[in-house]
């Protein structure tokens, strides 16, 4: 097994790591590896403009997810450095590693990553039950501003209506004291011009008395 894992690590395809001791305190059982069941209540927060970067190791620590000998994360990377292998070499080769290092067994990451995708599963529920929070906070406050605007808009309609109402009436009033100035006047202008007429005829009527006897007799004087 070691020459195979000397040969992989020449080949640049994995890393031995030192060994490392193993911690003194006892090796977590799979009750206390298991995330808390119960999320914490969530809470409506305002959203960023930019979403700001996932703390993966708060959402862990909130999960419960205690600190595994051999992280899910570790794996991932010793995959990932055996991409060039085939599926079952590369199979071969991580076993081969479990079983010269005796620090860590697969089952180490594997229930590591079962406890983390459980936090991550929690965490998006988390986020979801936010964002439907968050969702009927806005359309309650959406709910409220066009409520005001109806309102406001409703009652300066209301006083228009009221004031083109008074200005109708005003203009009508205006109109009915136009008309009844103008029909006095017009009466006056008529009843002046027919005095006038008469006047006129009565002055032409004296005229005539005068042109058909003589002008009166001046009195003499002593």
């Amino acid at each position: 097994m070691k020459g195979m894992l000397g040969f992989l690590e020449k080949a640049g395809l994995v890393k031995m790591d030192a060994p490392v001791e193993p911690p003194p305190q006892a090796r977590p059982s799979q009750a206390e590896l298991a995330p808390a069941q119960e999320a914490a209540e969530p809470v409506a927060t305002p959203s960023a403009a930019v979403a700001a970067p996932l703390d993966l190791d708060a959402v862990y620590a909130q999960a419960g997810v205690a600190p595994s000998l051999y992280p899910a994360e570790r794996l991932l990377r010793l995959v990932d450095g055996l991409s060039a292998m085939d599926e079952a070499t590369r199979l071969m080769a991580i076993k081969a590693m479990d079983a010269a290092d005796e620090s860590w067994t697969i089952e180490d990451p594997l229930a590591d990553a079962a406890a983390k995708v459980q936090a991550l599963a929690m965490h998006a529920e988390l986020l979801q039950l936010n964002l439907q929070a968050l969702e009927r906070d806005t359309r309650a406050r959406m709910e409220a501003v066009a409520a005001r605007r109806e309102k406001v808009v409703g009652d300066i309609r209301q006083q228009m209506a009221e004031l083109d109402a008074l200005a109708t009436r005003e203009t009508t009033r205006a109109a009915q004291e136009l008309a009844t100035q103008e029909a006095q006047l017009k009466a006056a202008q008529d009843r002046t011009a027919a005095e006038l007429a008469s006047l006129s005829q009565l002055s032409r009527q004296f005229q005539g008395l005068s042109t058909q006897f003589g002008a009166p007799a001046t009195p003499s004087q002593e």
